[in-house]
């Protein structure tokens, strides 16, 4: 019997919710953090996808990006059919793997650098969601936008099943950081569908919420 690597995206909206909430901290050279200047947030598509794979648009978060072929998308990757909300949800055809992606355009959000928001996003996920989830392997993410991640190992509260959890954030300057959560059961051989995971959040372009 597989155990499933469920995703919650509650937990990734709870999450974000407290990591943004947190703005107006210190700079790294002591100063108060500011928020970027805001630019007009045109719509980009996503690149030429890999045959098989298809597009996944979230209009009203305002982002679109490449799904892998077989890859489940929205509440059939949710434990007991929870919905998930405003987040693009998607999971290995196997749902041993989730991604989960929001977006946010306050200015609370752009105040911090990538890594560092990634950084707070695992720290609170630590704190609401699972148990003994220790930040390790703080770097940069590369993609179409500056990016930054962070990683732990962790049990899922509730559920005690032990997962690897990455926090990839994703920044068009002056319009938006996009956060993605990538879980994987740490007890099973997820390292391929991760690399796609990861693959997938390298497509992801933005667009102004709303359009299309």
């Amino acid at each position: 019997m597989r155990t499933r690597a469920w995703a919650w995206a509650p937990a990734l909206a709870a999450a974000l919710a407290l990591a943004s909430g947190c703005g107006g901290s210190d700079s790294e050279d002591g100063g108060e953090a500011t928020a970027p200047p805001r630019v007009p947030e045109r719509a980009e598509q996503v690149p030429d996808l890999p045959p098989g794979w298809t597009v996944s648009a979230n209009r009203s978060q305002g982002f679109s990006l490449g799904a892998p072929p077989g890859w489940r998308e929205g509440k059939d990757c949710l434990r007991g059919g929870a919905k998930p909300g405003t987040e693009t949800v998607l999971c290995s055809p196997d749902r041993l793997v989730t991604l989960s992606i929001s977006a946010d355009r306050t200015n609370e959000a752009l105040e911090l650098e990538p890594r560092a928001f990634a950084l707070r996003t695992l720290e609170q996920l630590g704190e609401t969601s699972y148990d003994g989830l220790n930040p390790r392997r703080l770097k940069p993410f590369k993609a179409r936008y500056a990016g930054g991640t962070v990683s732990g190992t962790g049990r899922a509260a509730g559920t005690g099943v032990r997962q690897e959890v990455a926090v990839v954030v994703l920044r068009r300057e002056g319009a938006a950081n996009f956060t993605a959560v990538i879980a994987a059961n740490a007890d099973r051989p997820t390292e391929p569908a991760i690399k796609l995971a990861e693959k997938s959040l390298r497509t992801l372009r933005s667009e102004p919420p709303g359009a299309g």
